[in-house]
Parts: C-alpha cells; sequence; structure tokens
C-alpha cells in the first residue's frame, strides 16, 4: 500500500510489554521487507475504500435493510455480528438483546418482527440445532425473520475457531414438516451486505424465514471494498393496508400464497397467529380439507420465490476443459486457482460456476 513503518514503534509501545517491543520490532521489519517480493504494489488511491470483515458487512447490511431488533447467544464466529450492532445500535436505532440461549433468541426476534419491528437473530451450527422448532413457527405463522448461521466444523461443539461448510443440506430442511423458506450463501464481504440486504426483502415480501449461510473464514476476514450502495436493494413495506375493510383474514387464501400482514396496536383489527394449524382467521383446525388448503396457500410462495433467484455466475473460460463448481467463501479461492490455470495454460482451460 505505500505505507512506511514510521511510527510503528510508538504503537508497538502503546500495545505490547516492553519485554516483547524488540521481538515484534523483527518480525514487523521481517514482514515488511517480504511483501513486495510476493504482492504488486497497488497504484491508485483506496482512501475512500472500505476494510470490513464478512460479519461486518452483515451488521452494516442489517442496519441498512432497516433492521430494529437484533437478538443472539453469544457463539463463535458469529459473535462479532452482536458486537458490531450493539456498538452502532443507538446511532442506527436497533435494539440488541443478548438471550439466554439460542432457543430464546430466535423467538424474541420472531415475537419483534410480530409487532411490526424488523428482526434477525444469528449464531452458528450448534445453536442453529436449538433454533429448528421456532424456525417452524416462523414458517407457521408466517411472519417475516432472518437468520444467519455462521459456519464452523462440527458436530457439537467441534473446531469452535476453524472454517467448514457443512450446514446446508441441515438448514434446507431444518424443522419438522414443509414451509417455504429461503437460503443464500454469502461470497465475500461485498455480497455479505448486498445479501443481507436482499433476506429482509425477501422475508417481508413472501413472509417467510430467510437463512444467510456464512462461515469463520469469511466472517472474520477483512477485504478491501468499494463503498456499499443501500439503494441497490429495493425495500419491502411490512403491513398493508386494510383499515376499511369489516373483517381481517390474516391468513386468507390467496394466488400467490401471500396473506395480507397487518401489526397488532396499529390496526383496529386483531391480528391473530398460531403455532398449529389453522384456517384464515388464524383459529385452530383439524379439518383435513382446511389444512389440505393451507399447506398449499403457504407452499404456493415457492412460485414466487422461484422467480427471485439469481442465476449462477461463470467466472473463466466460455469453452473449457476443467469446470469447477463451488459456493460460498469458496469463491475467492476458486476463482483465483481458475485465472492461475488458464494463465498456466496459455488458453481457454478452466471455468467456474458459481
Amino acid at each position: 500500500f505505500g505505507e512506511t513503518l514510521d511510527g510503528a514503534e510508538d504503537v508497538l509501545r502503546t500495545f505490547v510489554k516492553q519485554q516483547y517491543i524488540e521481538i515484534n520490532q523483527k518480525a514487523l521489519q521481517e514482514g515488511y521487507l517480504v511483501a513486495p517480493k510476493r504482492y504488486e504494489h497497488l497504484n491508485g488511491s483506496y482512501q475512500d475504500w472500505m476494510l470490513v470483515s464478512g460479519n461486518n458487512a452483515v451488521a452494516l447490511g442489517a442496519v441498512a435493510a432497516g433492521l430494529r431488533f437484533y437478538s443472539a447467544y453469544p457463539m463463535s464466529p458469529s459473535t462479532s455480528i452482536m458486537e458490531a450492532l450493539a456498538a452502532m445500535g443507538d446511532e442506527a436505532g436497533v435494539v440488541v438483546e443478548q438471550a439466554e440461549d439460542e432457543i430464546a433468541a430466535i423467538n424474541m426476534a420472531i415475537g419483534a418482527s410480530y409487532a411490526g419491528a424488523r428482526a434477525m437473530t444469528g449464531t452458528s451450527g450448534g445453536g442453529f440445532s436449538l433454533m429448528v422448532e421456532a424456525l417452524g413457527l416462523s414458517g407457521m405463522a408466517e411472519i417475516p425473520l432472518v437468520v444467519i448461521d455462521v459456519q464452523r466444523p462440527g458436530p457439537v461443539t467441534g473446531l469452535p475457531t476453524r472454517t467448514e461448510q457443512s450446514d446446508l443440506r441441515f438448514v434446507i430442511s431444518a424443522s419438522q414438516g414443509e414451509f417455504p423458506r429461503m437460503v443464500i450463501a454469502l461470497r465475500n464481504p461485498e455480497d455479505a451486505f448486498y445479501q443481507t440486504m436482499r433476506a429482509f426483502q425477501l422475508a417481508e415480501k413472501y413472509q417467510i424465514p430467510v437463512i444467510l449461510l456464512s462461515d469463520q473464514y469469511l466472517a472474520d476476514a477483512t477485504s478491501t471494498v468499494k463503498p456499499f450502495d443501500a439503494t441497490r436493494v429495493q425495500t419491502v413495506i411490512a403491513a398493508a393496508n386494510l383499515e376499511k375493510e369489516d373483517e381481517y383474514l390474516r391468513y386468507r387464501y390467496t394466488e400467490n400464497g401471500v396473506s395480507p400482514r397487518l401489526i397488532p396496536g396499529k390496526t383496529k383489527h386483531p391480528v391473530v397467529i398460531d403455532s398449529d394449524e389453522h384456517d384464515e382467521r388464524g383459529q385452530i383446525t383439524e379439518s383435513a380439507e382446511v389444512r389440505t388448503k393451507m399447506m398449499d396457500k403457504r407452499m404456493k410462495k415457492l412460485e414466487g420465490i422461484r422467480q427471485e433467484l439469481q442465476e449462477p455466475e461463470l467466472i473463466g473460460a466460455g469453452a473449457f476443459e476443467i469446470l469447477l463448481v463451488g459456493w460460498g467463501s469458496t469463491w475467492g479461492p476458486i476463482a483465483e486457482a481458475v485465472e492461475l490455470l488458464n494463465k498456466a495454460e496459455k488458453g481457454k482451460y478452466a471455468a467456474l460456476i458459481f
């Protein structure tokens, strides 16, 4: 970056004990001399760019999407999302609650969303395991919810400070029964910002849980990125305007499966929800006919969700001998591998679908 070591010793003296100053100075000097041999010098000005981690990008994306309530129980490597939101909470108007466990965290977020606040919760695989019944509540009650699973190796405690992509099949089918959901894997900090905004947009539009998949590598690694543009993602109004209607049916049968949503306390109509199967009014029922119609109504949302899917990206040669396929944070290493393969072969040799 063209920086010098001026002032480095003063910084070391601020953070390092006296007996370790000399050895740290030597390590810093050695690293400084190695860098130009390995990396090309960057020309141009990057003073207006951002240096962010994946988790910080998620926090910023959530705030840009209108987040008002975040609840979580600390679990590496997701904890820094909660820390980032807590740090900016007063300025951004976000309530951050450290719950007693992951079950409480997701139920708090569902309650906040029911009350009209855009809400989110975050954890890693072990904590997500505890959340799955409440995830079904979001699906059955059709309450918008964003959940991020920052993956680490499992099972159980696994390797808390390492990275792994092992939760995909789990989150796709987590919780008993069938209900629509969206699962979005994050590639890099820039993608994390915009996909987090998109997650809130989809959750509100279709009244479903949307699950973001990250991992320890993406969560903690930092990247230099251009400033984010929050206007790139369209926001969705949470509630319908039905004040003139005599009767409000929270779970009205509709062609697209999305029923009108009102916020309790902000309407003259009672807003009834239920974790049991229910009729259009939200009243519990065991009618097989109503059950079938309500299941069909909810699953109709998938037709609209399919139209929201983003096509995979092709990186590299259009005609190739080797095609690599990846997802999530492996985007960077695989894209670099394709570039190196094509450079070594001096032609159209490899490509990446991502």
